[in-house]
């Protein structure tokens, strides 16, 4: 999934507690809140964001980049103030999916994408957009609907509860191409516009707008609950033999070279909303080859193909760099990350766990082209263990499935949702 998010607001209303930043770079606990909401978007499958920015653009650039975690980042900058239908119309001419996330880069909403998305391609909707009720609706405007769609709009302070849009919405990627206007607002002339099909799906998750002193200051009491509930699965995939040719210890860049439609394979696995993560045994490491730093930059080329060719990168990488038989004493010992121990998908597990990322261990998938890799998913605790090749024979059936290659295995994936 890929989703824009709404970073261009000027702050005015937050004043005093916020200066010379965007409000989307707002602190809560020291982190900007923009980020916490990238975590979210990261945790429900978005694997590409573009970040809508016009207010002091560049400071919202540098503090995220062009990658946050496995999210490949571009900017859609208005030079001008667009209004937020200009602003998504803009950044809707950068994204690839029939359908995309569009969310506000001041408020926080814990739905589950997954579900969401599917509610909306079963609707055929041309938008659909989250709602949560809430019990004070006093200052707030509230939605009318019946069956899933959307009816109209109720003015400010007129029921003391009701549902609120949420500011989450599905957007079909080419619903806005045909205004002509380059300003113009979102909720005005598009979701009151009984022209377009308008859904509405309902989720009790916590949600949070963080643009007004009140509610800024309760998002710092309450940052704990800026995680996302949801638990991901994950691919974790070997490296050399599986996604690329093995050229025996392999490590230069100029050597590297995917295998057939492996890149395609770890794109479709992004898209189909699993975590990507490479798990390698680099016993080249050990007996002095090539150094830890080579092998990082052998990675970054990874990175580097799969995001200029997919729009994607891998989650992470992990990697054991120790032997028994170590020309390096640092080296040197019988570890519990080199495969078939399962210490690197453990590891992994625990890392993601502590930036919020829970991973669901047991759905998960291992692919490799030995059995090694089979028997370090089957360790961690992974069901679906997959071998693929004809490196090795799967004599006692060690493999819950096999395949002649990771782009076979990925197409008997189903998607998470």
């Amino acid at each position: 999934m890929e989703a824009v998010v709404l970073a261009g607001g000027f702050g005015t209303r937050l004043k005093g507690c916020i200066d010379n930043i965007p409000k989307p770079l707002a602190p809560v606990d020291g982190k900007p809140f923009l980020c916490l909401l990238l975590d979210y978007l990261y945790a429900n499958g978005v694997h590409r964001a573009v970040i809508s920015t016009g207010y002091l653009a560049e400071k919202v650039e540098e503090a995220i980049g062009g990658r946050y975690r496995g999210m490949t980042i571009e900017y859609s900058v208005e030079d001008t103030p667009l209004g937020t239908g200009g602003g998504i119309k803009k950044a809707l001419r950068m994204c690839k999916e029939n359908d995309v996330i569009v969310c506000n880069g001041d408020s926080f909403f814990d739905v589950n994408l997954f579900e969401m998305k599917k509610f909306h391609e079963e609707s055929g909707c041309d938008v659909t957009l989250a709602a949560k009720f809430i019990e004070n609706a006093h200052r707030s405007g509230l939605l009318e609907f019946s069956n899933g769609r959307l009816q109209g709009f109720t003015e400010n302070g007129v029921a003391p509860s009701g549902h609120i849009n949420g500011g989450v919405y599905f957007v079909k990627r080419t619903l806005l191409e045909g205004v002509t206007e380059d300003k113009f607002s979102f909720e005005n002339d598009i979701l009151a516009n009984k022209a377009y099909g308008i859904g509405v799906y309902e989720s009790d998750g916590y949600f949070i707008d963080i643009g007004v002193p009140e509610s800024y200051t309760l998002a710092q009491k309450e940052k704990s609950r800026l995680i996302s509930s949801r638990k991901r699965r994950a691919v974790f995939l070997d490296r050399d033999g599986t996604i690329n040719k093995d050229t025996v210890h392999t490590h230069r860049t100029e050597d590297f070279e995917f295998l057939t439609l492996a890149d395609k394979a770890v794109a479709e696995l992004k898209e189909k909303g699993y975590l990507v993560i490479i798990i390698t045994n680099q016993a080249g490491i050990a007996k002095g080859l090539y150094g830890e730093d080579d092998m990082h930059i052998f990675h970054s080329h990874i990175d580097k193909l799969l995001s200029e060719n997919y729009s994607v990168i891998p989650d992470g990488y992990y990697y054991c760099p120790h032997h028994p038989d170590a020309a390096a004493e640092k080296y040197r010992l019988d570890c519990l990350c080199r495969k078939p121990a399962p210490g690197l998908i453990l590891r992994a597990v625990e890392d993601f766990e502590k930036t919020g990322i829970r991973i669901d261990l047991k759905n998960s998938f291992t692919i490799g082209n030995r059995l090694s890799d089979i028997l370090a998913g089957k360790n961690a605790g992974i069901e679906n263990n997959i071998l693929i090749g004809n490196d090795e024979k799967d004599e006692n059936g060690v493999a819950s499935q096999a395949y002649g290659s990771l782009y076979e295995a990925v197409n008997n994936i189903k998607q998470v949702f």
